[in-house]
C-alpha cells in the first residue's frame, strides 16, 4: 500500500471528503447520462408534437373564450339598442304630441289675432285722420375756396 492511502484512511475527514468527491462524481455522470436520453432525437421530436398540441389546444380555448365573450357582448349591445330605439320611440311620440299641442294654442292665438286685427280695421276707417305733410326744405351750403 502506498503512503496515501494509509494517511488517508487514518483521517476521518479526508475520508468523508474521498466519499463526498466520489458520490458527486457518481452523481455528475448519472445526470449526465439521464440528460442525454432526455436530448435523444425521438425525445426531441416527441417533446416538439407535446408543446405544438399545447399551444393549438391554448390557442383553441382562447379562441372559444373570445367568441363567447363577443356573443355575450353582441347580445348586451341588442339588448341597450333595443331600449334605446323604445326609449326614442316614446320621446318622439312625446315630441309630437307637444308639437300638436303648440300648433293647436298658435292656431287660436292666430284666429284671436286676426278677429282683433279686422275689428280694429272696421273701427279704424270711422276715424279718419289728416295728416299735413311737412314740407323738406334743403339748406343750402357754402362753399369755401381754398387757399393755395
Amino acid at each position: 500500500m502506498s503512503e496515501n492511502e494509509t494517511s488517508t484512511s487514518s483521517n476521518p475527514v479526508l475520508d468523508a471528503l474521498e466519499n463526498v468527491k466520489k458520490n458527486v462524481k457518481e452523481n455528475v455522470q448519472s445526470v449526465k447520462s439521464t440528460v442525454g436520453t432526455l436530448t435523444s432525437e425521438a425525445n426531441l421530436n416527441q417533446i416538439k408534437a407535446n408543446v405544438k398540441k399545447l399551444v393549438t389546444d391554448a390557442q383553441k380555448d382562447f379562441s372559444k373564450l373570445v367568441n363567447r365573450d363577443v356573443a355575450a357582448a353582441k347580445k348586451k349591445i341588442a339588448a341597450e339598442k333595443a331600449l334605446l330605439d323604445k326609449e326614442v320611440k316614446k320621446q318622439t311620440a312625446l315630441a309630437k304630441k307637444f308639437i300638436a299641442t303648440q300648433k293647436r294654442e298658435i292656431a287660436t292665438l292666430q284666429s284671436k289675432l286676426e278677429k282683433l286685427v279686422a275689428s280694429k280695421k272696421k273701427a279704424a276707417p270711422a276715424k279718419k285722420k289728416t295728416t299735413a305733410k311737412k314740407a323738406t326744405v334743403k339748406k343750402a351750403t357754402k362753399k369755401v375756396a381754398k387757399k393755395r
